[in-house]
């Protein structure tokens, strides 16, 4: 049997209306990929697909049954038992595109003798009436077909940040720094998305749009009113994931990727503040103020790098005017990529 290329967790949660579309796209990887479906404690028929699935492919499909934990129990519990070289998070109601993943695999492949930290692809957003209605693509920040540090990146912009669709991190080294994520909570991504990034020295892009990311479900938790509901999971995530270094250490990393991580973590901090100003509640403000208290405490001078940023002004503040302002940002970025 050839080497696992890349472990993709399919974290399921009553997922049997549309998980079989994400497997499928998988599948097409062949004997390279890895495929975890984890059934999270789902009440439906989502366990028995994925007992379906491992017993039709054995040599690339495993089923997981596990007591419901949420999304970022799905991704622990994919990470601990993953074989490949690199590791990615496929959510079961998106997909993969087969030729870009096909390009990943093949490019992973040229990889395997001196791996790098980090594989960014792009990425599209697909809406009910259309596939591929907008694609994310990191061509501008980042050389194409080979490996590089962060010294050879370009900027990267408030408008392709890096997201869970678009990342491959080496398996071992979110073993080596011992990621966990928190359960029973959305939004967790953040954490996956930011918290290797100092680890990571060496990086690969595949300019293939390999992940296809749906939006419009109802129940989805990029859905405004599921976000809006889960606001006490925003603001604990907004505070762990902006809380995870002191400004000493992000100033220890290479100059892009410092830049990088501080605006991230501002833009983080932007969209949590547009949501509690959304809201407006008494508990929303309270939120609001616990999240600045809480940076300002770990670290003041992180506290005060983040106001010196516009973004993280603009998330931090808690200004009337500047809180309108932000709001409106908010919507009219979602309206762009079509996600309201």
């Amino acid at each position: 049997m050839q080497q696992k290329l890349l472990t993709v967790t399919v974290p399921c949660y009553n997922s049997e209306a549309y998980m079989r579309r994400a497997v499928d796209s998988l599948l097409t990887g062949g004997e390279a990929l890895d495929i975890i479906i984890i059934d999270d404690g789902s009440k439906d028929g989502t366990g028995a697909i994925a007992d379906e699935y491992a017993a039709r492919h054995p040599d690339v499909v495993r089923a997981v049954h596990q007591p419901n934990g949420g999304h970022g129990a799905g991704i622990n519990h994919g990470l601990a038992l993953a074989k490949g070289l690199y590791f990615k998070v496929l959510d079961s109601d998106d997909r993969a595109d087969p030729a870009a993943l096909a390009a990943l695999l093949a490019a992973m492949r040229g990889l395997t003798a001196d791996p790098v930290d980090l594989v960014v692809h792009d990425y599209v957003y697909d809406r009910p009436d259309r596939e591929a209605a907008h694609r994310i693509s990191y061509r501008h920040a980042f050389p194409a077909g080979r490996r590089f540090t962060w010294d050879e990146a370009k900027r990267i912009g408030p408008g392709t940040q890096f997201m869970i669709h678009a990342m491959c991190y080496r398996t071992q080294l979110l073993r080596d720094m011992g990621l966990t994520l928190p359960e029973h909570c959305f939004y967790e991504d953040n954490l996956y998305i930011y918290r290797p990034l100092p680890q990571v020295r060496t990086l690969y892009y595949c300019p293939e749009p390999v992940y296809g990311y749906f939006v419009g479900r109802a129940d989805q938790s990029a859905n405004h009113a599921v976000l809006l509901k889960h606001i006490d999971n925003i603001a604990d995530i907004a505070r762990e994931m902006v809380c995870s270094y002191p400004l000493a250490t992000l100033n220890a990393q290479p100059k892009k990727l410092r830049r990088y991580m501080l605006n991230n973590a501002c833009g983080n901090l932007c969209t949590a503040g547009a949501q509690f100003a959304m809201i407006g509640s008494p508990h929303t403000r309270e939120l609001h103020r616990g999240v600045n208290e809480a940076i300002r405490r770990f670290d003041p001078a992180l506290y005060r790098a983040v106001r010196r940023n516009l973004l993280g002004f603009a998330g931090t503040s808690e200004n009337p005017a500047v809180k309108k302002l932000l709001v409106f940002f908010y919507h009219t970025v979602r309206k762009i990529i079509r996600t309201e």
